[in-house]
């Protein structure tokens, strides 16, 4: 089916298509242009060590507890999952409570199963913001190609409706897969961790050669797509990594009419109390517990070396 074609129809069937999503953020102002609003779609096969959002990873739904609320109330004997009980399970929210049912607000259970028309409802409703800023919605993730069927519908009904739409991606993903999660965005974000193979597989578990395979591919679609790069102290920030990592994007985009620049987002902690709430340990800040601040300019530095504009963020998303 043409593109044209599918933005003019959506089956009954599309539209109660569910995904598991674990938020939307409203009046977001760096996942795209303008005002967005941000999807994170639960999943992710990479680990990566330094990632911002450890309650993304598993594909279905988890519970974050915060055990220093927990017994301030008088409610831990009545409660089922006690804390610590062995019964429960954090990695499918087997045995806790709802989050209502918990009177110290000791408990979050992250990932619901949600129709398309659900999450249209809510973009929607922000619709003058993004036809004032020229904004949209932003897929986002977790990886968004691990849910490529909901993802497209989503982006169908997006359109539909005349809202902007974005994707951003690891790349991580069978190429009928992401091409499936892709195809009816307007702006790919195509995150690029590590050039050298050995420290991609080393900080986030997998190969980078089926991602760089799929960047290929897509930069020769007529989609615009920008490259993302966090910037993580002691891991891709050095004068070694950084360079590797301009020369290899240089060679890839030249001549690529899609390719829109490259955008850098500085490492930040932030993400750190939510591992300790998923009973996690975040391997970056175990492997460089004394990293400091991230060598942002360095990198703007190489890119200007190899021709690349960059823009700088004010955060890394994972």
């Amino acid at each position: 089916m043409k593109l044209s074609a599918a933005l003019k129809s959506a089956s009954s069937e599309a539209l109660m298509t569910t995904g598991t999503v674990f938020n939307i953020q409203r009046f977001s102002l760096h996942d795209g242009p303008g005002v967005r609003t941000v999807v994170f779609l639960k999943g992710c096969q990479m680990r990566c060590a330094w990632c911002a959002n450890p309650e993304s990873l598993a594909a279905g739904p988890e519970v974050l507890f915060d055990a220093s609320r927990c017994g301030k109330v008088q409610c831990w004997q009545a409660c089922p999952a006690k804390g610590n009980d062995p019964h429960s399970d954090r990695r499918t929210g087997a045995g806790w409570p709802e989050d209502n049912a918990c009177p110290a607000a000791a408990i979050r259970n992250i990932g619901n199963r949600i129709s398309v028309e659900e999450v249209i409802r809510t973009v929607v409703a922000d619709e003058l913001y993004y036809r004032t800023s020229g904004g949209g919605m932003t897929l986002s993730g977790g990886e968004m190609a691990m849910q490529p069927t909901f993802s497209r519908a989503l982006l169908l009904r997006a359109r539909q409706e005349g809202v902007h739409t974005a994707v951003e991606t690891a790349g991580y993903a069978s190429w009928p897969a992401l091409w499936e999660a892709c195809e009816l965005s307007q702006l790919i974000l195509f995150d690029i961790k590590l050039a050298d193979p050995a420290l991609h597989q080393h900080y986030t578990g997998v190969s980078n050669r089926r991602i760089l395979r799929n960047l290929e591919k897509l930069l020769q679609q007529p989609i615009p797509l920008r490259i993302r790069i966090p910037v993580i102290p002691e891991v891709n920030d050095n004068e070694e990594e950084g360079e590797k990592m301009m020369a290899l994007i240089a060679l890839m985009v030249r001549g690529k009419k899609s390719f829109q620049g490259i955008d850098l987002l500085p490492y930040h902690n932030f993400g750190n109390r939510k591992y300790t709430l998923s009973g996690k340990d975040c391997r970056y800040e175990e492997m460089h517990p004394s990293h400091g601040k991230p060598e942002v300019e360095r990198l703007a530095g190489f890119a200007r070396r190899y021709g690349l504009t960059t823009t700088t963020l004010s955060h890394c998303i994972g």
